[in-house]
């Protein structure tokens, strides 16, 4: 599936919304000299929150596509946050169709399906991962499923790029999620994957 993905362009219309929510903010991305940061699947904006914190020099964009969790985000007062409601999948696509390279990208939604036939639902099962490829930048994800976290360094790997996995161990949770994993005594798995670096 990773292979058919990398070859077949993803054809699907926009939307409307996302194509207008990444309009919201294009020319303050493409008009800004400082880094880019993608938080995707932001959720509630705790991380994107935290993100702008240990990264003061970036511009920090947090996305989520549920508006009920995007009115729980609490302002972070910094001048370098800001969340909107978009597809990840779809805004993924418009970023790279104007050039935006992110210099970090982190995906803290575990995003599993675990069941089989949801596969296409996991990021790097879905149509949407060559774009996700094409953003490059370091690309951090984390979960407490080590199937999830496996088949998506393999899935790099596939796709050309090697990524490190290590297990956070008394790591703080930046997310509602990974509050919860700790508080139910699961580990936290972390991959990290420079995307401007390919494999020879």
């Amino acid at each position: 599936m990773v292979r058919k993905h990398l070859v077949s362009p993803w054809l699907r219309p926009v939307p409307a919304h996302t194509a207008q929510a990444f309009a919201a903010v294009r020319d303050a991305v493409e008009t800004s000299t400082k880094p880019l940061i993608l938080d995707s699947c932001c959720g509630t904006g705790d991380s994107t929150r935290y993100l702008a914190y240990r990264f003061p020099d970036a511009q920090v964009i947090g996305i989520d596509k549920s508006a009920h969790r995007l009115q729980r985000y609490r302002d972070s007062n910094t001048h370098n946050c800001m969340v909107l409601q978009a597809d990840v999948n779809d805004f993924w696509r418009l970023a790279v169709e104007y050039g935006w390279q992110p210099i970090r990208h982190y995906l803290l939604y575990p995003n599993p399906y675990p069941k089989a036939s949801q596969l296409r639902k996991r990021w790097y099962g879905s149509p949407a991962f060559p774009s996700l490829l094409a953003l490059g930048g370091v690309l951090t994800v984390r979960s407490n499923w080590p199937i999830y976290v496996e088949e998506f360094a393999l899935a790099l790997k596939i796709a050309g790029y090697a990524a490190s996995r290590q297990t956070l161990v008394d790591a703080a949770g930046i997310t509602a999620f990974e509050t919860k994993y700790a508080e139910r005594g699961h580990r936290l798995l972390e991959m990290v994957c420079d995307l401007q670096q390919p494999l020879p």
